[in-house]
């Protein structure tokens, strides 16, 4: 949702602000707070951590498989479960794929002045994706009906929850967070904090 979507090369030590002005701005559809901005260079470090990752479980795995077959009984056994819980995540994270976000907030990017540290210094293949606004808010989880609502200014974290027919016995009620549509993520431990300006349910939250 800018104006002139597409690819564009770019000075060195361009900046967002700067790219964005060339493509003409943000559409009225436009919803800076739900952008999308991925870097090559990002997605190659994810890369190499989740590789990081997998040999350390793949080791902790085979210590893990030699101790279930010398231990019988009751602990062999729940060193059998543990270990066919361990694979199947470990076959998770091989399928993971990395995809290089930097979570940026766009709306003090275009706020910014010439030269502020609140712009981004773009690089090649650096992308943006401005989507339109949403409507919806969504919850998933440990609800008793995981599914997206129409959003509604006047309601807080927990009306979307009561309306997901609340949480389930599993659930870890001071655990409860919000992943922005911008990708970070906003934690509390009760309603009151997520009723101030800070914690305030946004269109396209999770």
């Amino acid at each position: 949702e800018v104006r002139f979507p597409g690819e564009y090369p770019i000075a060195r030590g361009e900046t967002m602000r700067s790219l964005i002005a060339r493509a003409g701005g943000l559409t009225s559809l436009g919803y800076a707070r739900g952008s999308v901005f991925t870097r090559d260079y990002l997605r190659e470090r994810e890369r190499q951590q989740i590789q990081v990752l997998t040999d350390r479980m793949r080791q902790d795995l085979g210590a893990l498989a030699l101790q279930a077959s010398q231990v019988g009984g009751t602990a062999g056994s729940q060193a059998s479960e543990t270990l066919a819980v361990g694979q199947s995540l470990l076959r998770d994270l091989q399928s993971a794929e990395p995809v290089g976000r930097l979570v940026i907030d766009l709306e003090r990017v275009l706020a910014a002045a010439p030269g502020s540290s609140d712009d981004l210094v773009l690089r090649g293949g650096d992308r943006l994706r401005v989507p339109k606004r949403p409507q919806e808010v969504t919850v998933i989880g440990e609800v008793q009906n995981s599914t997206s609502h129409l959003f509604d200014p006047t309601l807080t974290r927990d009306d979307y929850l009561r309306m997901s027919g609340g949480t389930t016995q599993k659930a870890d009620d001071k655990r409860i967070y919000v992943v922005r549509a911008n990708g970070s993520v906003e934690t509390g431990s009760g309603s009151r904090w997520f009723r101030n300006g800070a914690g305030a349910i946004e269109p396209g939250d999770t």
